[in-house]
């Protein structure tokens, strides 16, 4: 487990795992958290939304990032 706020969801809070165990940064907002690639490159950023509309979007975030030269 990370030092972030749990996520509502399970496959959300696997995602940010997955982020974690990679050496992203994670911060909670209002109604997303926010990743930030490791330090050692710095320059991506995305958000996980709390509830998102697409029942794919947890696997599609997963995969964008992967494609990241960061990742």
């Amino acid at each position: 487990m990370g030092y972030w706020q749990k996520h509502t969801e399970k496959m959300g809070e696997e995602l940010l795992l997955e982020f974690h165990t990679h050496g992203w940064r994670i911060t909670r907002k209002k109604r997303y958290y926010k990743v930030l690639c490791p330090e050692s490159c710095g320059m991506h950023i995305k958000t996980v939304h709390l509830s998102p509309s697409d029942p794919n979007y947890y696997r599609n975030c997963l995969s964008f990032v992967q494609k990241l030269p960061c990742w």
